[in-house]
């Protein structure tokens, strides 16, 4: 971020009709940054704070701010958001909820990626510290997988309806995206942003550091609007975020990530049964048996922990000789010849 405060000055004045020609184009350049937009959502929320009874008091207030935010979004921000803010923040405003729908709507709009909170799936795996504690296998509403590693969180919408798939990590996970060139797919890491179209690769990320190492295809690593690296196969950055520094490794992507996917999928004897219960946590769905008995045959099994549940189970049927099939509810109902 070059200059907050000169920013913070531009914005303010810009809100107040009083930028030249020169300076709305300076500004309209700073505001394609996540950054940017962010701070603006505070003074927004800041001017419509010191005058709250904006809707009786000062209607061209209003009016300003709709017509710049509105030539702000249409210059700078992602398709996405500028279809809400026409179709929801807009609409409400000329309401009577207008400070409501401006200080708290509109700021959210600007400031985080996904459309609106009730349209949002959170999915958090609980950590290994804990008694629950397991990482998640996660389906994502265009058909993509997402293992989530114990102590992390996801957000995605509901339904990708914009023309970008757009999701938000807290932690590690490992992403099998859908080739879609028509919708990239965005996650979004604190003020790192990933854009794939489709691919394979694990984003481990905290507030000092991301790290994205590529299995297959090809992804893009931005912060801002700096190109960190766009990487390909076996390739992977680490980007310290405070310092703002990047190193980039050629690795075997591969190995990284199943050190930690493998988690729990690898079975050497334990019973069926117990794997029931791994599987069920993982996928979240319920596991049974058709035969109780196979509840106590032992198994010996190795999985990456990056296959489907429908893979898993294939396997799984094969080494009992057996087969599986997934009920209306999600269920996976196993059947074959049981162990006394």
């Amino acid at each position: 971020m070059e200059n907050p405060q000169l920013f913070t000055n531009l914005f303010n004045r810009y809100l107040d009709n009083k930028c030249s020609p020169e300076e709305v184009d300076y500004l309209m350049n700073l505001m394609r940054s996540e950054e940017y937009k962010a701070i603006a959502g505070d003074l927004i929320e800041n001017k419509l704070a010191q005058q709250p009874d904006i809707s009786e008091l000062d209607l061209a207030l209003k009016e300003r701010l709709d017509r710049r935010l509105r030539h702000i979004f249409d210059d700078a921000a992602a398709h996405t958001v500028r279809k809400h803010l026409r179709l929801q923040a807009w609409r409400l405003a000329a309401a009577a909820c207008i400070v409501v729908t401006l200080s708290a709507g509109l700021y959210r709009l600007i400031s985080k990626p996904l459309s609106s909170e009730k349209d949002v799936v959170t999915r958090i795996a609980p950590p290994e510290a804990s008694l629950a504690g397991y990482t998640r296998y996660i389906t994502l509403p265009d058909g993509s997988s997402v293992v989530l590693h114990s102590g992390s969180k996801l957000e995605y919408p509901v339904e990708f309806k914009e023309d970008v798939r757009e999701v938000t990590l807290l932690g590690e996970a490992y992403f099998d995206i859908i080739h879609n060139p028509a919708k990239p797919f965005v996650i979004h890491t604190g003020k790192v942003r990933t854009t794939v179209l489709g691919t394979a690769f694990n984003i481990k990320s905290d507030e000092k550091q991301v790290i994205v190492s590529v299995t297959r295809g090809k992804v893009k690593v931005e912060s801002g609007l700096e190109t960190l690296a766009v990487l390909t196969t076996d390739q992977q950055i680490q980007y310290n975020v405070p310092k703002a520094v990047r190193v980039r490794h050629t690795v075997d992507a591969t190995t990284i990530v199943t050190d930690w996917t493998k988690e729990d999928m690898v079975f050497d004897g334990i019973s069926f049964e117990e794997i029931a219960g791994l599987l069920s946590k993982r996928y979240g769905v319920p596991v049974r048996f058709k035969n109780e008995s196979l509840k106590k045959c032992k198994i010996r099994a190795s999985f990456s922990g990056t296959e489907t549940l429908e893979q898993v189970s294939t396997v799984l049927s094969a080494i009992r000789n057996g087969s599986f099939e997934q009920l209306k509810d999600g269920t996976i109902l196993f059947n074959g010849e049981g162990c006394e």
